[in-house]
């Protein structure tokens, strides 16, 4: 993908556009959005169309006459479900370029599909599309244009596997890999369901006109033995919890990368919205590059959590939400500071204890993983704004987009693959704890968080003398402020304390 943009120097056109107006607050989306197709289109940065002779909206690819090509083809297909025919409908009339192309793509037309991965609210495999992907439309030969690429023979090998579905034929030559993601209990979409992928398509328009793009959703199938509707997306070597060593022994690639990721949520938060659920198993490696994916908590800014319900990967949750106030555009932020860490480290964060409630204490009493020693300063104190306690002294994704811009000119990444430092043979394999956990959850602790990390604060403002024979409680006069029944709860919390040795205690400690 990162070659499409390099194809066309679009990207340098639009990234010179947007950090000129990073910082500007009185540019909303929509007003820099227009400023730049105004741009591209009165250029002709991608050309003129042959069948209507105005501007393209990308290269080879002209909205107005491929929409109409698309809709003459609308009879010959359905995927069974009004609303999701519908979806593929819109997208296919006002794709700009190939990247917001849905298409249905039938089953019987995918080979070698093996199960990948188990994640939260979904089950991913990969497999091979036959068709291969729309590229654009060939005027000689009245036909699209399709990615399809000669098979390895690793693919015929891999069909004789009993646990690969559609297994490949041996006259079958060519394909376009992808991913499957089947969505659990989803032969019954409605509309609402499909919010997360109308959602994408929206944000991965602002990602191209931010010179970067999120992973493309290729179309929809059905899986026809459970009827579940399985979302096709681009293909991708790993995620970047499988490449994070990687990272580590190639150092400048998390300036690119962290570019990138910080351009992505750029365009999120220019839409009001806010990711929800960044970590290291959602975003997505291709070649050098990253690329974010997985929206499904994806919602507008300061939304109140639907029932009090908390959803996740604990390491990468900010202590505000872990408290139950809303996500917000600085809890992503926060996690980008946690994905700064894993780069320099080459482990996920927290993975050697458990995901538990005093993981969550602890994140919120402060609790970071250890700076990598040699870190660059600037990048130390950077990440550590990041994943501040308060919310307020984060930085914004654009601020984060300018650091990375910079230093990712400053220190290129290599891609000269000779160049580039392989994981070294005798590197340690990681050890997870059998209680972490990096598949997003629900989780309930909020309220148990609140009421241990108030005693915290309470126990401040408590003294306890150790004078054995006047067992003498001095409570701050804070505390005559406070609900009856929490005065209860203390009183109660330090009569428990008498059987101690008053003598070794000081001051109640935090639990």
């Amino acid at each position: 993908m990162e070659n499409v943009i390099k194809e066309n120097d679009k990207g340098q056109v639009i990234n010179k556009l947007y950090l000129s107006n990073l910082n500007d607050e009185s540019n909303d989306s929509d007003n820099l959005r227009k400023i730049i197709e105004k741009f591209l289109h009165e250029n002709q940065h991608f050309g003129i169309c042959p069948g209507c002779n105005r501007p393209n909206t990308f290269r080879n690819w002209c909205k107005e006459c491929y929409s109409k090509k698309f809709q003459q083809n609308f009879g010959n297909w359905t995927s069974g479900n009004e609303q999701i025919d519908k979806f593929i409908k819109e997208s296919q009339l006002n794709a700009r370029n190939w990247s917001e192309l849905l298409e249905w793509i039938p089953y019987n037309r995918l080979r070698n599909i093996k199960y990948l991965a188990q994640g939260g609210f979904s089950t991913v495999y990969k497999a091979i599309w036959l068709d291969g992907k729309v590229r654009h439309w060939d005027y000689e030969k009245q036909g699209w244009n399709r990615s399809a690429y000669k098979i390895d023979e690793q693919y015929y090998e891999d069909a004789s596997n009993s646990q690969i579905k559609n297994p490949l034929k041996i006259d079958e030559k060519y394909g376009y890999p992808i991913v499957l993601k089947s969505l659990n209990d989803s032969s019954n979409l409605n509309e609402d369901f499909l919010n997360e992928w109308k959602l994408h398509l929206q944000c991965h328009y602002e990602a191209f006109l931010n010179g970067t793009l999120l992973i493309p959703i290729i179309g929809i199938t059905q899986d026809p033995d459970t009827l579940n509707y399985m979302i096709v997306l681009q293909f991708a070597d790993g995620s970047l919890r499988n490449n994070l060593l990687i990272k580590k022994y190639n150092p400048n690639d998390k300036f690119e990368n962290l570019d990138g990721i910080s351009s992505q949520l750029q365009a999120i938060h220019k839409l009001n919205l806010v990711y929800g659920d960044l970590h290291n198993g959602n975003i997505l490696h291709i070649a050098y590059y990253l690329y974010v994916s997985d929206l499904g908590l994806c919602r507008p800014d300061n939304q109140p959590n639907i029932k009090n319900e908390i959803y996740g990967v604990i390491p990468y949750i900010a202590p505000e939400v872990l408290r139950g106030k809303p996500y917000t555009k600085a809890s992503d932020i926060y996690s980008f500071g946690i994905i700064m860490w894993e780069m320099t480290s080459g482990v996920p964060a927290f993975h050697n204890i458990p995901h538990d409630i005093n993981l969550c204490l602890n994140i919120c009493r402060g609790d970071r993983p250890e700076i990598i020693e040699g870190t660059m300063p600037e990048y130390v104190e950077l990440m550590k704004r990041c994943w501040d306690n308060d919310p307020e002294k984060r930085p914004t994704a654009n601020e984060l987009r300018v650091i990375f811009t910079e230093w990712k000119e400053k220190y290129p990444i290599e891609e000269d693959e000779e160049k580039r430092i392989p994981i070294p043979e005798n590197e340690q394999e990681i050890i997870y704890h059998p209680k972490s956990c990096y598949t997003s959850r629900k989780f309930d602790y909020s309220a148990r968080l609140n009421e241990i990390l108030l005693r915290d604060e309470l126990s401040d403002k408590i003294v306890i003398t150790d004078n054995k024979n006047d067992n003498n409680v001095a409570i701050s006069k804070n505390l005559d402020e406070l609900d009856d029944c929490i005065i209860k709860s203390i009183k109660r919390d330090l009569d428990e304390l008498d059987e101690l040795d008053d003598c070794t205690i000081k001051r109640i400690k935090r639990d």
